[in-house]
């Protein structure tokens, strides 16, 4: 009777310690760090993290991405801070509305149970506009930006400074959700480039981050070199080769990923990024094998590049082939393969933390088959990780009683329970996605058409007239960015010159603009001749052709250039010098006209009004701002007709159309849509060219129907093989021969929808599309579609189970209802104090907590 008692109160006492747990974030907690991961109320956790960039999707879609996120199997979110939407002009921040909306992010975040990496830098790459840096900034004397220099130094210690005002709220004795924070961003290049003062600059980013005195720990990402209290953390397509050397040289420190790159970024004109999900389950399973405790996903979701928020040649669209796509919708094959791992993971959280990395055990005496092992083999409960590193061939191995095939390039997760088993369970294969994830990849997200073309009474348009605003002269074509303050895209550059002799000597007249960028359009004589761009953020070399109506003896000749920016530098060196328009010689028939009068105007009519809403008059009717007289009725049978009488002029070639959408086929789609069906909406532009869009003021950002290569002259398009390392430079790129990106994201909370109760739309109910088109297109053409992606039924499901996998993105010791139901259980076999049936139930609950993770209760050898 004794035993049994005792054995009863060890058997609740253990199920105790596992159901019973903090709810947090939410309520205060403690936040430390060691050398097997950050420590949360002392406990040291796995944490599986994503990056989501609140400016890159709209305030009413962060819930959702974020329960996503969570069901997907992360338990923390991870994003920068973007200083230039915050802090536009020096000293007027912007924390609180819609986009840059920080705090209400934080706050999602935290409601949903889920951790926040908030990565501040303030630089940020990201493919983001000047890498996140405010244009004012550039103008500060003497600066130089990320370097020991006093200017630089001094404004973003200022600006981070706000930004932990802002944040201190969401601390951990506060409840949450943030656990870290980082300073800077891929330094390691930089500093080396830099010199001694990029080590002293490295020295000021950790000492300014410490004496914030915050009670999180701060991060230096794709830092090489040592900075006092700052954990040092790695980016990269695949993590696990540098851990050793990490260990060694920061024995002290968690191995953290902070960006696991599961695809790539797009630029115009390019194929479809894509990495398959077996080499991304294979980087991310080694991470783990080889020691690793935290993985973030850059990105998760990708999102918009809203505006004009995107990097040199960016595609609006930055999607990145993440686990949900750009409109929030679940990229099912990624989605589920990784989800089923991060599960394996994190319910053995407690084996792998609790032992540090392993080395390896060499299989079937093959240097490319090993295994690491989490636990003690034998009759003692393990994790493992069995790894075939070689890209070319399968590897037949015997673990531990278990014979099984390694597919090439794959890590299979194996687990024992000790002496309840005979051999160890098979539990995952990172080159084996399940039968359901198989037929979710037999049919990918896609758009539905809801309409097959807008009304064309629905649409006017009018030519672009030119502004005859801030004209500026000079003797030579001025920088761009000097003039615009990158406030427009646009610049055009003007002059007058007598045709040079050397035209009329031959028939090959050019037209040469060196060193410019990015786009140039030309006008001879206020007539339009051609378009031409560079490609990413290098400079190039234009040139045109001069027309044979130019080629006149003694005449005079008008040229406009039309100078455009197409995104600014996010990633070089000296980013303060960074510089655009007409920086180098110009010539005429090889005679050089850069020296002269020249006349430069930002900006295109309408284009530059307050929070870029196109060109409306003031005249409102009932409440609805109505267009002007310049505004004409679209009809494509007279369109052109209606073009050729127009007079020539600057940007003649431009247009503005305002179209708006057809609400009953927006509310018939929502009458018919599936309960729980989510109606997301795209602009398919297919039939224009080249501009910008807003939606009821709302900027969406560029368009550009450019076409990728064909497979056939594009060698990145030819091979696509999950083994081997992956690069988006020369494998897997899709899409092939098609347009780069056809639909553009058009969020729900931008469009004035009728509300559930009321299928009519009030009178301030419009949606207006503008559109600046800047070459040629067929507005009657445009269609609005819906984006769907529709799960995949899970046929090998068990019948009781719901497939709502949550994660424990709490910091978590247990199972939850489970663990105190066992506990009611255990108090009524106490009653009885039945000795035999508490053995029994003893090695029950053992096999129960060794599938959990955690050691048994009558082992004496359990990990520790």
């Amino acid at each position: 009777m004794q035993r049994a008692i005792i054995t009863l109160l060890l058997l609740t006492a253990g199920i105790l310690a596992t159901a019973v747990q903090k709810e947090i974030p939410g309520d205060p907690f403690t936040i430390g760090y060691s050398t097997r991961g950050i420590l949360i109320d002392g406990h040291e956790r796995i944490l599986t993290s994503g990056a989501i960039h609140y400016p890159r999707s709209t305030p009413g879609m962060w819930d959702s991405l974020m329960k996503k996120a969570k069901k997907g199997g992360l338990n923390t979110i991870d994003t920068y801070v973007f200083w230039n939407i915050h802090e536009p002009t020096k000293g007027k921040y912007d924390f609180y509305t819609d986009r840059a909306n920080l705090p209400l992010f934080l706050e999602t975040a935290k409601r949903n149970g889920l951790f926040v990496m908030l990565r501040i830098g303030p630089y940020v790459c990201a493919e983001w506009n000047f890498g996140g840096y405010p244009q004012w900034l550039r103008h500060e004397p003497d600066i130089v930006f990320r370097t020991y220099s006093e200017p630089f130094m001094r404004e973003m210690k200022r600006f981070m400074s706000k930004v932990v005002e802002v944040v201190r709220p969401f601390m951990p004795e506060n409840g949450g959700p943030i656990i870290a924070m980082q300073i800077e961003n891929e330094y390691g290049d930089h500093q080396r480039e830099f010199g001694k003062d990029g080590d002293r600059y490295a020295t000021w980013c950790g000492e300014t981050a410490m004496g914030f005195n915050v009670s999180v720990p701060w991060i230096m990402c794709h830092q090489y070199y040592r900075v006092d209290g700052i954990i040092p953390t790695q980016n990269g397509f695949y993590g696990h080769q540098q851990l050793k050397r990490f260990h060694r040289n920061y024995p002290d420190m968690p191995d953290m990923w902070t960006e696991m790159w599961p695809a790539w970024f797009q630029r115009w004109g390019e194929p479809a990024p894509y990495r398959p999900i077996e080499d991304i389950a294979y980087a991310v399973a080694n991470w783990f094998a080889y020691g690793g405790s935290y993985v973030a996903y850059y990105m998760y979701q990708g999102g918009t590049n809203f505006g004009r928020s995107s990097g040199p040649f960016i595609t609006t669209s930055y999607d990145y082939d993440g686990f949900i796509d750009e409109y929030g919708l679940e990229n099912w094959p990624k989605y589920l393969h990784l989800q089923q791992l991060h599960q394996i993971i994190l319910d053995n959280e407690q084996l792998l933390i609790k032992n540090n990395a392993p080395e390896p055990i060499r299989m079937a005496d093959d240097p490319s088959a090993n295994a690491y092992v989490y636990g003690k083999l034998g009759s003692h409960m393990y994790l493992a990780f069995l790894v075939n590193s070689d890209s070319s061939r399968d590897i037949t191995v015997e673990f531990d009683g278990l014979k099984t095939i390694l597919p090439r390039w794959s890590v299979s997760i194996v687990r024992s329970l000790g002496q309840a088993q005979k051999q160890p369970e098979l539990l995952y294969n990172t080159a084996k996605p399940s039968e359901q994830v198989k037929r979710a990849q037999e049919h990918p997200a896609k758009f539905e058409k809801i309409s097959t073309g807008l009304k064309t009474n629905e649409i006017r348009w009018r030519p672009l007239r030119t502004t005859g605003r801030n004209t500026v002269k000079s003797n030579r074509p001025a920088e761009q960015l000097s003039i615009t303050d990158d406030r427009t895209d646009y610049l055009w550059y003007r002059t007058q010159v007598t045709l040079p002799t050397e035209c009329l000597k031959g028939s090959d007249a050019k037209l040469i603009l060196h060193d410019a960028g990015d786009v140039a359009f030309v006008y001879f004589n206020d007539k339009f001749i051609n378009m031409q761009h560079g490609q990413q953020d290098q400079l190039a070399t234009f040139m045109f052709d001069v027309p044979e109506w130019v080629l006149v003896q003694n005449s005079t000749v008008d040229i406009a250039i039309l100078s455009q920016t197409m995104g600014i530098a996010h990633n070089q060196r000296h980013m303060e010098t960074y510089s655009r328009g007409l920086l180098g010689t110009i010539t005429l028939c090889e005679h050089d006209i850069t020296e002269g009068t020249w006349e430069m105007q930002p900006g295109l009519e309408g284009e530059l009004l307050m929070a870029g809403d196109p060109p409306l008059d003031s005249l409102q009717h009932g409440g609805t701002k109505t267009l002007d007289a310049q505004w004409r009725r679209y009809d494509p049978s007279q369109y052109k007709h209606q073009m050729q009488r127009q007079e020539a002029g600057l940007s003649a070639q431009m247009h503005w159309y305002a179209i708006e959408l057809d609400m009953d086929t927006l509310t018939q789609t929502q009458e018919t849509a599936q309960d729980g069906e989510e109606l997301l909406y795209g602009v398919d532009l297919s039939s224009m060219t080249k501009g910008q869009l807003w939606i009821n003021g709302h900027h969406l950002g560029r368009y550009w129907l450019r076409r990728a290569p064909s497979k056939e002259n594009y060698r990145p398009c030819q091979k696509c093989e999950y083994s081997g390392w992956y690069s988006p430079d020369n494998m897997c790129r899709q899409r092939c021969g098609e347009i780069s990106q056809r639909y553009y994201h058009l969020p729900r909370s931008y469009l004035n929808l009728p509300s559930a109760n009321s299928h009519v739309a009030e009178a301030s109910g419009l949606n207006t599309l503008y559109v600046l088109e800047e070459l040629d297109g067929h507005p009657e053409h445009i269609n609005i579609a819906r984006r769907v992606s529709r799960m995949p039924d899970d046929k090998g499901r068990d019948e009781d189970d719901d497939g709502q996998h949550d994660s424990p993105s709490r910091g978590k010791l247990g199972c939850g209802i489970w663990g105190w139901l066992l506990v009611v259980g255990v108090i009524v076999c106490g009653a009885a104090a039945a000795v035999g049936l508490s053995t029994v139930l003893l090695k029950a609950f053992n096999r129960w907590r060794a599938r959990r993770g955690y050691a048994s209760l009558d082992d004496d050898d359990s990990v520790s």
